[in-house]
């Protein structure tokens, strides 16, 4: 009978390259390259899910601002509603950059941290044999040590974002509280990502037959007219309800 090896005998990088082994064994590589093209490209059930998210999104905003949903000030301009919409993407662009990067540089200094308690855990808890027959099992616990720190950088840049939006409307004229706390700048970093999920699953999701580099260019232009008609609208509106005497 071969003892079974303990957490602490093994590197971080020896555990990951051994669950990542596990279900590349189970999981045939000619089965992934064939189902991927059809799930990311052409699969009509990711139009139904950004479908759905929309029609929820627009029914909650409904109930507040009925038919005035994606609404800007009466007389904005083409130009006026470019330039407000860059003013804010700019700056959550930026913020979220530089945040990635002090992120990946903890990760990259903590990874060993980070991974002996998940090894210690998965020698205790979860049996070889399990992670060994299940895929799932085995990936999740692999990459544990990153699917944590990515959870903790969408938390992170929530308020993030909704500081910089606000800054862009406030660059602007546009209404906006004197003080934006905490809680304020996380709920409007949400409605933004929100916002931008249906349309980001939806364009990524339309196959072009093209170029790749003039297919990226039309899902590019289709982005920004959505964050300009449908994502800007709802973060001004919001902003400008904080904004508003109660």
């Amino acid at each position: 009978m071969i003892p079974r090896l303990s957490s602490q005998a093994l590197s971080p990088s020896e555990y990951i390259a051994r669950h990542l082994q596990d279900f590349a064994s189970s999981t045939p590589a000619s089965a992934i390259v064939d189902q991927h093209p059809q799930w990311f490209v052409w699969n009509e059930g990711v139009f139904a899910v950004a479908g759905i998210l929309f029609v929820v999104l627009a029914c909650i905003g409904a109930r507040r601002d009925k038919w005035a949903l994606f609404t800007l000030t009466p007389g904005v301009s083409f130009g006026r509603r470019l330039y407000v919409w860059w003013s804010c993407a700019w700056r959550q662009w930026l913020a979220s950059a530089l945040l990635f990067v002090v992120a990946f540089s903890v990760l990259r200094l903590s990874l060993g941290m980070i991974a002996t308690p998940l090894m210690a855990f998965a020698a205790n808890r979860v049996p070889h044999d399990i992670a060994q027959s299940s895929p799932a099992v085995s990936l999740a616990i692999a990459g544990m040590p990153f699917i944590v720190p990515m959870l903790a950088y969408l938390l992170l840049s929530l308020p993030l974002v909704g500081y910089m939006v606000r800054r862009g409307l406030a660059a602007h004229a546009m209404p906006a509280p004197r003080r934006f706390g905490f809680w304020r700048a996380t709920l409007l970093g949400l409605i933004t990502y929100a916002w931008t999920l249906p349309a980001s699953l939806a364009i990524a999701n339309v196959g072009v037959s093209s170029a790749h580099p003039v297919a990226n260019a039309l899902r590019a232009i289709l982005l920004v007219a959505w964050g300009m008609y449908i994502v800007l609208p709802r973060q001004a509106r919001s902003v400008a309800r904080l904004a508003a005497p109660r």
